[in-house]
């Protein structure tokens, strides 16, 4: 057989490289972070610890926010194993396309941890509920407290901002409609896991396509109806809605302290604040790991204004370095030791089984 390049491994390297080339560029081009190092413009360092810590905080928020909801059905469940989780899936997230490897390996860990599935599945979807909700109603006020600004852009600028706030809002409310049709409707869902589950066994990717079915409907069972206990808990949500308000409060901050940091501050953190949120929602689109390029290049445009005196790309590259890299960095031990647990997982979950077809053949007996 001949050897061959897997695809994904192309798309790994081609992402690795735009990662490369976009901190090559925005350290040494005109304007960039070395002159701005070799220059005369002061950095307070200080501001610029303070937004790594803003960073560190947003994650500790993640951890608590995944803590409350598992903890509310499972009182052993640690908040040093919430940690783990939201760092995993921090991990995850960062290095899969459209941060869609999340929440799989969240939900292995769990279930490590003796979570069941279907109910695993039903608070992270939850949470991301919650997120999607609290995040919208962000951008919202984020688009009227910047106006002024947007407007004031060129004419072509102005046309191209507004379709790409306006793709932003469709993108992340079809999103969040798809889960809430998901997460309440028992018929749809059992129809999309058949359909999906009769595709998968015709291109010879699942075998045993109606042992899989019944596995499914069980968790899917155990995910409706965990669903339906968590809207009896008004209490626990406006909990999680605070706690993930915060969070996004802790790493829109980032932009400001680094804002503070680069020695400005004409502008108040509400609007540094909102234009953060507004390069989130529109870089966001971009369904390759990290939004690399689109973030960078958003943080340019909406951050332009504020960030003056050559000092926009030093921004934007320090901002990627804390928000993204720093993120990979600090999240891959996690990712790493987390692997153990997950086959842990695979092995207890092959156990059940066993045990189930036993009983199976007991009762036959």
């Amino acid at each position: 057989m001949k050897k061959y390049i897997k695809p994904k491994y192309i798309f790994n390297i081609a992402v690795l490289g735009l990662c490369v080339g976009i901190i090559l560029y925005f350290f040494f081009s005109k304007n960039g972070l070395r002159d701005l190092l070799n220059s005369n413009t002061p950095i307070i360092w200080e501001w610029i610890v303070v937004a790594l810590v803003s960073e560190v905080v947003f994650m500790l928020f993640e951890s608590s926010v995944i803590y409350v909801f598992i903890k509310d059905a499972y009182p052993n469940f640690r908040f040093i194993d919430a940690v783990k989780v939201a760092m995993m899936g921090l991990f995850w997230c960062a290095v899969t396309p459209s941060s869609t490897g999340g929440q799989p390996m969240q939900v292995y860990l769990l279930y490590s941890m003796k979570i069941p599935i279907g109910f695993s599945t039903s608070r992270l979807i939850q949470k991301f509920m919650v997120y999607q909700v609290i995040l919208t109603m962000i951008n919202i006020v984020s688009v009227f407290v910047n106006i002024g600004t947007i407007v004031s852009q060129p004419g072509n600028k102005v046309r191209v901002i507004i379709v790409l706030l306006a793709l932003g809002f469709i993108t992340q409310i079809g999103v969040t409609v798809m889960f809430l049709i998901f997460s309440f409707s028992e018929k749809v869902s059992h129809k999309i896991v058949m359909f999906f589950a009769k595709l998968l066994n015709k291109i010879k990717i699942v075998k045993n396509v109606d042992e899989k079915i019944a596995g499914i409907e069980k968790q899917l069972e155990s995910f409706h109806t965990s669903n339906r206990e968590i809207y009896k808990k008004p209490k626990l949500l406006v909990k999680v809605s605070i706690l993930t308000f915060c969070q996004f409060i802790a790493m829109f901050l980032v932009s400001y302290f680094i804002y503070r940091g680069l020695g400005f501050n004409e502008t108040g953190p509400i609007q540094i604040i909102s234009c953060q949120a507004i390069v989130n929602l529109v870089s966001g689109m971009i369904p390759i790991p990290g939004a690399s390029g689109a973030a960078e290049l958003s943080f340019t445009v909406f951050f332009g204004p504020f960030f003056i005196h050559g000092t926009l790309k030093s921004a934007a590259l320090i901002w990627r370095f804390i928000n993204y890299y720093a993120v990979v960095f600090f999240t891959a031990p996690f990712a790493y030791l987390s692997k153990g647990k997950t086959e842990e997982g695979k092995k207890a979950e092959e156990a059940e089984k066993a045990l189930e077809m036993g009983k199976t053949e007991a009762g036959k007996e």
